[in-house]
């Protein structure tokens, strides 16, 4: 049995879609689109009623519509058809259906015509369901889009926010990109799940965004390593198996392009491919909103900065009034047409004696002497082809006088190159030509000075040189500095070259450049006094000098140069050396025969010794054997003091020999043994309470004490006691030898412990006595001293430890 509406359908679909597209055309959304827009999936809508029909009950109506009502939906969700509109279009399409059928006179069964309305219910429930699930996303994906964007009105800022939702909306999406167009190329502005450098520019019409940007129609491409379409390399090595690309348009503008890709699938569904364009159509108006408040902000800055310059220029123009007013050098500007003067300042008014008002429009040359007025015109043309120019010139005062000017000008020039304007400063310099000649003099005066200086340094016996601080170079030597050295005087340019002078310390140290006394004068400022060195000459030959060096200083302490005096001592050290030869050779001399007399005088001892002793002896000869034991004792004193003598300056000083005892038991011994010389005088022993143990040389401290009491038995008055006292004063022991007579003359004191000096004239001694007792005292690292006045008499006092310091241990010299 033959179908009729299922092949009415079939036959008359052309006649149905112009009768319904002619009534949805008056709906606001569909007046826009184009035919192929317009109907869409409808011919495969009513393909698919029509099969239905013909079967007369299929099962399953929503199988059997397949997705036509779902893609048709999104299609008008993506052109912005709203629901009830959406409704309206089936509604249209049932109607058109049923007028046109009812127009032929034709009629089915009742099956017919009820799965017919059942297929336009499911369709239509199909489309509303698809429509508003994929509107409810829609507008989830736009109001996270939204959130992303508040607060961020800037591209950098927000666009990231933008693709992050965008990925995270659409599941299988795992790349976005948003490259903008800038002329002829698009630059990646923002990238998320890409691999890609920021600012990486594509032209126009390269690869898969390139395309999408020249034809500004969405663009979707499979495998797009293998396709047809192929992307940017630089996108193909992020691994992506689809991308679609969107055109961002704002009013036909295009802004630049939106691309979304997968690496794990091959296909996007149309509910995500619109859900894609609906939020790119949303990114295209915040970016575009983003890139007003860019352009703004840019503006603004701009603006802000023009005020800024503004306000700057306006400032240096206030301070190049504030300068030109009172600045006081004269200056003018001089317009290049005619030479006239635009302006002056009143420095230069005052200087030429006239006012402001007298000098503009007047030509320069009116303030030029006569004779200066011709090489003007020269010097404009020369200050033309350079930056700056200079010259000097005389002027002319309103009351006729001259005085000498230094001109300085500058030309303004315009963009072209062009000189459009003169600036002139003029410098009064008659106060400086008067103090160059006054310089000159100056100069003059002090090269004869300097003449009159090296005449007198050269009549002088010692060499001097004077140098500059703080260089230290040399500006002056006399004729005795080319004598002493040998050679002519070179004088050095700066402290490093006084390396070329060889001088020696006493050591043997050679003299560094910074050591030499006038280096030390210049850089410390040190006053050098009679420093002894050796000198080698340019013959190789040594001399030794005598160098004293001193800074000069200004009235404020700056040294300002260094002066060095030296003469030459080789003669006075040789006659020195041989002088000291002399002494040691006589010391020499003194100690030997002094130990070779000991023999015989030993001899005589002990033969006067056995006569004394002999009860034959008459008394006449017994008196003489008597004589002669006393000369003899006092020859072998005078032996042992020279021999102590000869040790002190040719050994080192008299050797001690500390051992443990009382000092009281010595110096008793040492005082009873002067009683037993001078029985006739009364020598006291006073010994205060305290201790006296110690370490002691008990032979040298009995010599001290017969030297001590014999030197005050010897210069005092027969009747006058010599009195020895002994005090224990802690640490120490101090031992008083005073005696009362005349008084040591004071010419004598300094000398009085050098060897062979006596403090007078009288007695029949060496002079060795006290040089003896003051070694014996050092040698105990003890204290010798003396007073004496005619009332309270002479005594000596004599200070020394209880033990000796142990002697710190010699270190070997090393280099310094």
């Amino acid at each position: 049995m033959p179908h009729r509406l299922a092949d009415f359908l079939r036959s008359h679909r052309d006649a149905i879609l112009e009768a319904w597209e002619a009534e949805v055309r008056q709906l606001p959304a569909a007046r826009a689109l184009s035919q192929v827009a317009l109907r869409d999936h409808l011919p495969l809508l009513l393909k698919a009623i029509a099969d239905m029909v013909a079967q007369a009950a299929p099962a399953h109506v929503e199988d059997a519509l397949g997705s036509v009502p779902d893609v048709h939906a999104l299609e008008r969700l993506g052109e912005g058809f709203d629901l009830q509109q959406v409704v309206r279009e089936y509604r249209l399409l049932r109607r058109c259906v049923l007028r046109l059928w009812a127009a032929q006179g034709i009629s089915d069964s009742s099956e017919a015509t009820a799965v017919f309305h059942d297929a336009v219910d499911e369709a239509v429930g199909a489309s509303v369901s698809r429509y508003m699930r994929a509107r409810e996303r829609t507008f989830q994906a736009l109001d996270s889009i939204s959130a992303a964007a508040i607060g961020s009105p800037d591209v950098s800022t927000f666009l990231p926010r933008l693709l992050q939702v965008l990925q995270e909306t659409v599941q299988v999406v795992d790349a976005v990109a948003v490259l903008v167009c800038e002329g002829e190329e698009l630059r990646v502005e923002s990238a998320v799940g890409l691999r890609v450098e920021k600012n990486l520019r594509l032209r126009v019409g390269e690869g898969l965004a390139g395309e999408v940007a020249a034809t500004r129609q969405p663009l979707l491409v499979h495998e797009p390593a293998t396709g047809p379409r192929r992307l940017a390399p630089v996108l193909l090595e992020n691994g992506l198996r689809a991308v679609y690309g969107v055109p961002l348009l704002l009013e036909g503008t295009l802004l630049g392009v939106a691309l979304m890709g997968s690496r794990t699938s091959q296909e996007f569904s149309g509910e995500d491919l619109l859900l894609f364009r609906t939020m790119a159509a949303r990114t295209t108006s915040m970016l575009a909103r983003a890139q007003a408040h860019a352009r703004e902000q840019a503006a603004r800055a701009e603006s802000e900065q023009s005020r800024v310059q503004l306000r700057a220029s306006e400032e240096r123009r206030k301070r190049w009034e504030e300068i030109f007013t009172h600045l006081g050098v004269g200056v003018v500007l001089i317009r290049v047409q005619d030479g006239l003067l635009e302006d002056v300042n009143p420095a230069f008014a005052r200087m030429h004696g006239f006012t402001r008002e007298e000098l503009v429009g007047r030509p320069l040359e009116d303030t030029c002497a006569p004779e200066s007025r011709g090489a003007l015109s020269r010097h404009m043309q020369v200050a033309d082809s350079k930056p700056h120019h200079e010259y000097e010139s005389l002027h002319l005062r309103k009351d006729g006088s001259r005085f000498p000017v230094l001109t300085h000008v500058t030309s303004f020039r315009d963009e072209a190159g062009h000189v459009v304007q003169r600036a002139c400063a003029f410098l009064d310099i008659t106060q400086r030509r008067a103090a160059e000649a006054e310089r000159q003099r100056l100069l003059a005066g002090m090269e004869a000075e300097r003449a009159r200086l090296a005449a007198v340094l050269d009549q002088l016996p010692a060499g001097v040189i004077l140098a500059e601080a703080p260089q230290g170079r040399q500006v002056l030597g006399n004729r005795q500095v080319e004598r002493l050295l040998g050679a002519p005087f070179t004088p050095a340019e700066s402290l490093s070259e006084y390396g070329a002078y060889v001088g020696f310390h006493p050591d043997g140290r050679p003299y560094l450049p910074e050591e030499w006394p006038l280096a030390r004068s210049l850089l410390q400022g040190e006053v050098v006094e009679g420093e002894e060195l050796d000198m080698q000459r340019a013959d190789g030959t040594r001399l030794s000098v005598l160098a004293s060096s001193s800074p000069i200083r200004s009235r404020e302490g700056t040294i300002l140069a260094g002066v060095l005096a030296f003469v030459d001592v080789t003669p006075l050290r040789r006659a020195e050396a041989a002088a000291r030869q002399a002494a040691e050779f006589g010391e020499k001399l003194m100690g030997i025969v002094s130990h070779d007399l000991r023999n015989p005088l030993n001899a005589i001892h002990l033969s006067v010794t056995q006569l004394l002793h002999s009860e034959a002896l008459p008394p006449r000869e017994q008196r003489a054997a008597v004589r002669i034991s006393k000369a003899g004792e006092r020859m072998k004193r005078m032996i042992e003091e020279l021999l102590d003598f000869t040790r002190g300056r040719l050994g080192g000083g008299i050797p001690i020999h500390r051992t443990p005892g009382d000092l009281r038991a010595v110096v008793r011994q040492g005082v009873e043994e002067l009683e037993a010389a001078w029985p006739e005088r009364q020598v006291l022993l006073q010994v205060e309470p305290g201790r006296y143990e110690g370490e002691w040389d008990a032979g040298r401290w009995v010599q001290v004490v017969s030297n001590l009491g014999g030197n005050a038995l010897q210069y005092s008055p027969p009747e006058a006691p010599v009195t020895f006292r002994l005090t224990d004063t802690g640490d120490t022991v101090v031992l008083e030898v005073h005696n009362l007579g005349a008084p040591i003359p004071p010419e004598a004191l300094p000398h009085l412990f050098d060897p062979f000096r006596r403090a007078v004239s009288q007695g029949n001694g060496l002079g060795l006595g006290l040089y003896i007792v003051e070694q014996v005292v050092k040698g105990h690292q003890g204290h010798l001293s003396v007073t004496s006045t005619a009332q309270e008499g002479t005594t000596f006092r004599v200070r020394v430890p209880r033990r000796g310091a142990v002697a710190p241990p010699e270190v070997p010299a090393g280099p310094t």
